[in-house]
């Protein structure tokens, strides 16, 4: 019976972390398709922030 709570335990952890998985690739064509690129820390110089492209991603895109 121990064996079960440890399987449940794994089964949960994995679909967690699929789910955190999914929303970054979610995050990063949503930003694709705004005409952005996903920059690790933060914007640079002549972009704006427009999204997220995942957790801690930001979706920018340069100003004309």
């Amino acid at each position: 019976m121990k064996i079960l709570y440890l399987l449940f335990a794994v089964f949960f952890l994995v679909a967690q972390s699929t789910e955190v998985a999914d929303r970054g690739i979610i995050g990063t064509a949503i930003c694709i398709r705004r005409r952005g690129a996903c920059f690790p820390i933060r914007c640079p110089l002549y972009t704006v922030r427009i999204g997220r492209c995942g957790l801690a991603l930001p979706c920018c895109r340069w100003y004309r």
